[in-house]
């Protein structure tokens, strides 16, 4: 203490806080859902939705084959030709070099089939001694269109389209064809046309044919 004096140190607090758990007890009740706001009988009609554009297929590709086939043949063959007179058909049964090429549904995809065929009648008399008259029953065709083939039964492949048929020194010609396929047994083709009817029966046995026919795995 100098000088008689006493420092003394006050601190005064204006507000008091105390913080402590306590119960709080509120009257309340369950309430419902609010009830069904009525709707008046000048409801608005909406117009109808558009209907949508068709697929493009490209990105939305058709369905693919149920089964895909395959033949090669090259050599000597006996075919029967029936040509469209205009007072009578002609049956003929020409020996010739015959080279055909048929794949159907390659990858099981319907545009990757195609189909050739080129027949060259071999000059009378024939080395097998097949009768020929005295026209030449050469001709190529060539297959434009195929339609979804139908797999009647296990290895068995039967489809039809359309094409374009050409006898050696003639026009073109439209035509349409059927050729069945059996898996490893034989293939039977047959071409229509305004001037001619062709048919070129093939056998695994009799001849130096390649055939093979198999399942597509179906995409849904």
């Amino acid at each position: 203490m100098l000088g008689n004096m006493v420092f003394i140190d006050v601190v005064m607090c204006k507000d008091v806080q105390v913080e402590a758990e306590v119960k709080l007890e509120v009257e309340a009740k369950f309430c419902g859902p609010r009830p069904v706001i009525p709707i008046g009988p000048d409801e608005i009609d909406c117009p109808p939705f558009p209907n949508f554009p068709q697929q493009c297929p490209t990105l939305f590709p058709e369905e693919n084959c149920l089964c895909q086939g395959a033949a090669d043949f090259s050599g000597t063959a006996t075919i029967t030709y029936i040509e469209t007179l205009p007072t009578t058909d002609s049956t003929l049964t020409p020996t010739g070099q015959l080279d055909l090429t048929a794949l159907i549904c390659d990858q099981c995809t319907l545009a990757k089939s195609s189909l050739r065929v080129r027949f060259v009648d071999t000059p009378a008399p024939t080395p097998v001694g097949t009768p020929d008259d005295d026209l030449d029953q050469s001709f190529t065709f060539r297959a434009t269109e195929f339609r979804q083939p139908v797999c009647t039964a296990v290895g068995t492949l039967i489809v039809s389209g359309e094409g374009i048929f050409t006898p050696d020194g003639g026009v073109e010609e439209n035509a349409t064809f059927s050729v069945t396929l059996i898996n490893n047994t034989s293939l039977t083709l047959i071409i229509t046309s305004p001037s001619a009817t062709v048919t070129i029966p093939l056998t695994t046995v009799a001849s130096d044919l390649d055939v093979e026919v198999g399942p597509c795995e179906r995409i849904v």
